[in-house]
């Protein structure tokens, strides 16, 4: 009886105003996982040659991608591209090496708890099939999740929309935002998010572009990593902590 009692003292509590949580959604892309911004420049590169294709520069293609959430739905905006050749995009840009997404033990710990406290759901605004990639090269596409939502689930619109929270939220059975769970590396997403009514979590603490430190007032919380969830919600013991919660 000890040993259980002691146990569940060890145990965090979860942060206040993270409890009631009953969905959880997650970013793939430098949220997920981390890896300095490796594959996101890949990803970028790979944009940029076929952006090439249809006359626009690959600054211009980072550009809309600032803008816009995605650079894809940029180039629907300025109908550079349409509907029917959104596809053919995704599929192209995404043909890249992915080397530099590596298992990770610790994540797939963390993740297992995680689950555990809500359905979670892996929510990009790229293709399903890319982040199934890079689930698996974490070693972490095995756990039990809900599903991926992505870009295509949202009617190619990105997580600047709010639309696009409202498809999440419907593909996830959920019916009230403040019971909504988002984790994201971009702090525009969260903002969006935030403005929504879901919870937030920011991820990361340096900007890709300047390497300045990322501040964001509209998230509720902020960690280094994705590693800080389980314990941001008090189903890990406190160890390696990275993260703060905003009162």
């Amino acid at each position: 009886m000890c040993f259980h009692l002691c146990a569940q003292m060890l145990q965090p509590a979860a942060q206040p105003r993270f409890r009631g949580i009953t969905h959880i959604f997650i970013d793939c892309d430098d949220c997920l996982y981390q890896n300095g911004w490796a594959t996101a420049r890949r990803i970028t590169q790979s944009i940029g040659a076929y952006t090439a294709t249809l006359g626009v520069s690959k600054d211009r293609a980072y550009q809309l991608y600032k803008e816009h959430g995605t650079c894809l739905k940029g180039l629907l905006v300025e109908r550079i591209l349409d509907e029917a050749g959104a596809e053919e995009f995704l599929t192209e840009v995404h043909k890249i090496d992915y080397s530099e997404i590596e298992p990770d033990a610790r994540l797939r710990e963390v993740l297992s708890a995680v689950l555990g406290v809500a359905p979670c759901w892996v929510f990009t605004a790229s293709a399903s099939e890319h982040a199934a990639r890079c689930m698996a090269k974490l070693g972490v596409g095995g756990l039990p999740w809900q599903g991926i939502i992505d870009t295509r689930a949202c009617s190619l619109e990105s997580k600047h929309a709010r639309s696009s929270f409202e498809a999440a939220m419907r593909i996830a059975g959920a019916t009230d935002p403040a019971a909504c769970l988002f984790c994201d590396d971009s702090v525009k997403n969260i903002q969006a998010a935030s403005a929504f009514g879901w919870r937030t979590v920011l991820v990361g603490r340096t900007d890709r572009d300047t390497g300045a430190e990322v501040r964001c007032a509209e998230a509720e919380a902020h960690l280094a990593s994705i590693h800080g969830l389980a314990e941001l919600l008090g189903v890990a013991p406190a160890e390696g902590a990275d993260g703060e919660a905003r009162e």
